[in-house]
């Protein structure tokens, strides 16, 4: 049925677009994004504590923007625009180790839902 739509044209060109190896739960994800009280609900603790300045609440409210929008993430990306925009280190520049860390353990925690490692 999906590939028969007429916005899709076909198989080959949904694979041409998309991939070959696409699961559904990723298609899914990718097509709708991340639900974005979830997300917030899993950075809590960065957005409602009062120990983070306003730099590294801004960083998280733009990793949940991303995510929102985007599904999943690659961590890699905490080292690219628009996160080095906040910091020309990105993630690393912002936080330090221990919280780095458990930033992108969240971060993967919701690849990992959908198979992507």
């Amino acid at each position: 049925m999906l590939f028969n739509a007429e916005a899709v044209e076909s198989r080959e060109r949904f694979e041409e677009v998309y991939g070959k190896n696409l699961s559904l739960k990723l298609f899914i994800r990718q097509l709708v994004g991340l639900d974005r009280n979830a997300a917030k609900q899993a950075f809590g603790k960065y957005l409602e504590g009062s120990s983070f300045n306003a730099t590294q609440i801004r960083f998280v409210e733009t990793i949940i923007d991303y995510l929102t929008q985007n599904g999943v993430m690659d961590a890699g990306l905490l080292y690219e625009p628009p996160f080095t925009d906040l910091h020309y280190e990105g993630l690393d520049g912002v936080f330090g180790a221990d919280d780095a860390d458990g930033i992108v353990s969240i971060v993967r925690s919701f690849n990992e839902t959908v198979g992507v490692a």
